[in-house]
């Protein structure tokens, strides 16, 4: 089935509130929609959550916008890639990589599509592509944003009551503040609670971080999620911390996951299908946190339907994927299974809401990404 036509448009969805986090300016809700259409009528849907003020370490990785992911596909690599046969993936992802260096927001939201309609050819979702599953649910892990320590407390207590088991607590601001609010939510929700602080490179200098990281873990916090920026500062946090040191904004692709181990700047990975370039870069990334006992997560700037479905996909099937992903729970206007967990947006473009039980997100069994994306809603808001 070859690739007869590949384009990119902007959209956004109305937020359930304000969520924020270190370091970024852009409001959440924005996204890029890739719609790929093939021989026989085939189509498949991919997305960007693009931002531009969010990279990796030390500047090494450039943000994206609405504006540059859809003029990268519709310019530049959807063209080249019409006529290509849609259900090789790896070769779609060199193409594109020989034209254009980085922008790997724009190279997710066409693997993304193209996944999805491979698996909608072969009438198989795309966690089967991948390998098979090897679990049956997603465990979500809710994030709380910065917001005042009164509102985080409610926001946590609430999420907890709707079932999941994890929290990612963003931080990184006020490190005072942050333990604070860990102690807090510990003295609420109690030890059965997985508390991950999320502090989005905040903590500066290595030893400053590590120093944090301690009080933290006094505090009751489980896990830190980057604490701190560069492999060097990492590894001296890692070294000395008795809770899991994360990776998020240090690990982009495979190299970097490479980078990591060897200098053992960390114990886990947050896997992200936009840093990676989507699922084939993903993949690779996985691959080598399961080979070197790293467990990971599926995180993301909190996708819309289209990219969640996605990154619950890639968790169905990768094995190294253990801890709680910081995913939403996409559900139509007023279906939505929670009060709080996992919703962070009031509508979104999917025609039935993501089956969710037990504080995870059941497995999406339909072809290719597993759901029915609204095209209507789409268009509905369609922001180009």
């Amino acid at each position: 089935m070859k690739i007869t036509k590949i384009e990119a448009f902007a959209f956004r969805l109305p937020p359930r509130r304000d969520f924020r986090w270190a370091g970024l300016i852009a409001n959440l809700g924005g996204f890029v929609a890739v719609r790929v259409e093939t021989e026989g009528g085939f189509v498949g849907f991919g997305e960007a959550t693009p931002l531009p003020d969010w990279g990796g370490d030390w500047e090494r990785r450039c943000g994206e916008t609405q504006v540059t992911v859809c003029h990268i596909v519709n310019a530049v690599l959807g063209p080249a890639l019409v006529g290509m046969d849609a259900t090789a993936v790896t070769a779609a992802r060199r193409a594109m990589d020989r034209l254009v260096v980085g922008n790997v927001y724009a190279k997710c939201a066409i693997d993304i599509a193209l996944h999805d309609v491979w698996g909608k050819i072969v009438g198989l979702p795309i966690y089967k592509l991948l390998g098979g599953a090897v679990r049956e649910a997603v465990p979500v892990a809710h994030m709380i944003g910065l917001m005042p320590e009164d509102e985080a407390l409610i926001e946590g207590v609430e999420a907890a009551a709707d079932g999941v088991r994890a929290l990612q607590v963003k931080g990184g601001v006020d490190a005072e503040r942050d333990i604070r609010l860990a102690a807090a939510l510990r003295r609420e929700l109690g030890d059965d609670m997985t508390l991950r602080l999320d502090a989005n490179q905040g903590y500066g200098h290595g030893k400053a971080a590590a120093q944090t990281v301690g009080r933290l873990v006094d505090a009751g916090i489980s896990m830190v999620e980057q604490p701190t920026t560069g492999l060097t500062y990492m590894a001296q946090v890692t070294a000395s911390a008795a809770v899991p040191i994360i990776a998020d904004e240090s690990c982009w692709n495979v190299n970097d996951a490479l980078d990591i181990s060897q200098a053992r700047a960390a114990d886990s990975i947050s896997i992200y299908l936009a840093k990676a370039g989507g699922f084939v870069g993903a993949a690779k990334v996985a691959c080598v946190a399961d080979a070197q006992l790293m467990a990971c997560d599926v995180n993301g700037s909190i996708e819309s339907a289209i990219g969640t479905a996605a990154n619950v996909q890639f968790a169905l099937a990768q094995p190294a994927v253990t801890l709680g992903a910081v995913i939403a729970v996409s559900a139509p206007a007023g279906t939505h299974p929670c009060q709080v967990a996992g919703r962070y947006y009031e509508d979104d473009v999917l025609a039935e809401p993501m089956a969710f039980a037990n504080g995870a997100i059941l497995a999406l069994d339909a072809p290719g990404l597993g759901i029915t994306v609204d095209e209507d809603k789409l268009m509905h808001y369609r922001c180009d």
